[in-house]
């Protein structure tokens, strides 16, 4: 039970319009679906699910040690819930969804509280065989001594592991385990690695399954919050294996926005160089930056100054701009205040806290509580979190309800005009098959029209992407070549793969521009060609009457840009790598293949994981878009319909006697005045 829970309603105030406009969509959906048909009634009822299920995602990065554990302990409301001391093997990603309910799972408790879904098979072996991501680069290098290294460190891992869990091992992996409830022992148990000799004892709590534990997802219900989100504790960054990287790679794909968590005492060091090579790769107001743990600096008024400056020149070295929000402030003082417990802070941190609030008289409460709340600096994170969400994935839910609204207000509104007129309408004939071989045929063609845009559009990013690669292993080449001859194996020669990553990204803008507006156009053609053929079929009885395109999908931030790769990595195995070949040549041609498999990897990683999708994506929401307003004419125009369904298009609306095109009518003209 938190003392000063009330503390977190702060953060209704920045969400309230975006809350209240979704409530008031709602109810229009509800207004929607208890005038119309059955079909009707059932997808309006679909997308309230949708909009009320709306849950931005929000991923939290940052180095190890850092404070994202118990920065997200706060955020959800749940203090000590995940451990801030893990063990830095542990590479366990961490789902926190508040005020949304789990997934059906009939392997599962009827309420879920806490899913472990624990590496499959070939996951592990992956692992603990080729040493996963940096094991595969430093084979490919032919670094044996840091392979070597990493097979020893995962064999230990590995057998530990093994001993641990014994015949239950194989049994476990690809498995998942749910709990109805949720607490900081079950989270021990399978997020935390412990150390000493108890953990090979079957009985041991801590820590029993966390090496092979992939991802933790818990579902917690936080009043204070007038709204639903996702929190994603990623593990930290400085991970020797680039197992983490790989991690916050994957999590930060399928987020709305990205919380980097600094240190006050080393924001923004060389560890955190990788960091900003991923995080550069995102939307600028996507990012926020939270530099935690001032609790521990001797004078924060003074020295977040210095700390901001130095930070926002390395945002400018990464060419990522002013519109990044850089927020400084103390989980710490955070979980105290909500707490309302002094025990967490040392006596340096207390004094901290008095100087800063001395310094702060803005923040000054009539609750000492609550000035330290305002000091923490949460309050303000959770504003920028939700002024973020309001002017960008919130919005958007928004906008593409409300537009699939509207088409399905007018589909009902056609279905009521059919009801009153059926003969006139099934004698319509378009074309020897009548309005529904017509319909038939616009979606065969749009289809095929969209899936030539897409491969069109796929092709064109894979040259240009292959055509920078060509050109930056050639540059990379001939200046390894001409230090060879000008120094010998003598020094140390360095390539920044920087300018690879510029052109990368250049062509993926590009292809993010030209899905946009190509994918609108088409889908813009297909809608107008869909209501040619409503109003051919109901003639002027509904002259407004309008088909809105889908919005296109969108295009999610190429974070794999940012991974790690042969070059980025400044060890002695290049030296070693040398002295292996001898002449410049030697060194060209296998400095080329190496490099040309390692700049490819990136780009393949990037077509395979989001090009796909989001191409995938962009078909099938025209291909279900085309497929309602299908069978929307068929049961128009459809003589052959059962009596049942005809009945209750056609009457739908009518029982009340009230007139449902009418109905129809005001809830268009509220959805629009919605928009405006």
């Amino acid at each position: 039970m938190l003392e000063n829970a009330p503390f977190l309603t702060s953060a209704n105030t920045t969400l309230a319009r975006l809350t209240s406009e979704f409530s008031e969509l709602a109810d229009t959906l509800d207004r929607l679906g208890a005038a119309a048909d059955a079909r009707t009634a059932s997808r309006a009822a679909g997308l309230k699910s949708r909009l009320q299920s709306f849950s931005p995602r929000i991923t939290l990065v940052g180095q190890v040690k850092a404070g994202k554990s118990a920065l997200t302990n706060v955020l959800a409301a749940s203090p000590g819930l995940l451990p801030s001391d893990v063990n830095p093997w542990t590479s366990v990603v961490t789902t926190l969804a508040i005020n949304t309910r789990a997934p059906a799972d009939p392997t599962g408790p009827a309420n879920t509280k806490a899913r472990f879904t624990f590496f499959n098979r070939d996951e592990w072996d992956n692992l603990v065989v080729n040493g996963g991501r940096l094991g595969e680069l430093a084979e490919r290098a032919g670094a044996e001594d840091e392979l070597i290294e990493i097979q020893r460190q995962i064999d230990t891992m590995r057998k530990t592991t093994e001993a641990r869990l014994g015949k239950h091992f194989e049994l476990l992996l690809g498995q998942n385990h749910s709990y109805g409830y949720v607490d900081h022992e079950l989270v021990e148990r399978y997020v935390c690695l412990g150390d000493g000799p108890d953990l090979s004892d079957a009985g041991a709590a801590t820590g029993r399954f966390a090496d092979i534990t992939k991802s933790a997802e818990f579902y917690l219900d936080v009043p204070e919050y007038d709204f639903s989100m996702t929190l994603c504790d990623t593990p930290g960054v400085n991970d020797t294996f680039l197992i983490r990287e790989q991690i916050t790679l994957r999590s930060l794909r399928n987020s709305d926005l990205c919380v980097v968590v600094l240190s006050a005492h080393q924001a923004l060091t060389t560890v955190d160089l990788a960091l900003m090579r991923i995080i550069s790769n995102l939307e600028n107001r996507q990012i926020i930056l939270f530099v935690n743990r001032i609790d521990e600096l001797n004078d924060p008024m003074a020295q977040i100054p210095e700390i901001r400056a130095g930070i926002e020149q390395t945002l400018k070295k990464f060419n990522i701009g002013p519109d990044v929000a850089v927020i400084f402030g103390s989980a710490k003082w955070a979980e105290a205040s909500l707490t309302a417990s002094m025990r967490l802070l040392s006596p340096d941190s207390q004094h901290a806290l008095t100087a800063y609030a001395s310094s702060r008289p803005e923040s000054k409460s009539e609750s000492g509580w609550e000035t330290m709340w305002n000091l923490s600096g949460v309050p303000d994170l959770l504003e920028a979190i939700g002024e973020r969400v309001c002017e960008g994935t919130g919005k958007r839910q928004l906008e593409r309800t409300r537009r699939s609204a509207r088409n399905l207000a007018n589909e009902a509104r056609a279905k009521a005009v059919a009801a009153r007129q059926p003969s006139r309408v099934v004698n319509i004939k378009l074309g020897e098959g009548g309005a529904a071989a017509a319909m038939r045929e616009l979606s065969t063609r749009f289809e095929t029209e969209v899936a030539t845009l897409c491969q069109r559009l796929r092709d064109d990013l894979s040259q240009r992407m292959q055509t920078a690669e060509a050109s930056f292993v050639k540059r990379a080449t001939d200046s390894l070549v001409t230090y060879l001859e000008q120094h010998g194996e003598q020094g140390t020669w360095n390539y920044d793969p920087t300018g690879l990553r510029v052109l990368h990204r250049t062509a993926y803008a590009s292809f993010s521009r030209a899905l946009a507006a190509k994918v609108s156009t088409l889908y813009g053609e297909a809608a107008s060609h869909v209501q040619g053929l409503y109003l051919a079929v109901l003639g002027d009885e509904l002259a407004d009457f309008s088909v809105e395109p889908p919005h296109p999908p969108r295009v999610p931030a190429p974070v794999g840009l940012g991974r790690t790769i042969a070059l980025d990595l400044q060890s002695t195995w290049w030296r070693r790598w040398w002295q292996k070949r001898r002449g410049a040549s030697a060194y060209a041609k296998d400095y080329a293949q190496l490099i040309s498999a390692e700049v490819h990897a990136i780009s393949k990683e990037i077509e395979d994981s989001q090009v796909a999708a989001v191409l995938e994506n962009t078909r099938a929401t025209l291909r279900d878009f085309l497929r309602e307003h299908e069978e929307t004419i068929s049961r128009i125009t459809n003589a052959d319909a059962s009596t049942d369904e005809k009945a209750e298009d056609r009457l739908a609306g009518f029982r009340s006697g009230g007139d449902a095109n009418t109905t129809f009518s005001e809830i268009l003209k509220g959805l629009e005045e919605m928009a405006a």
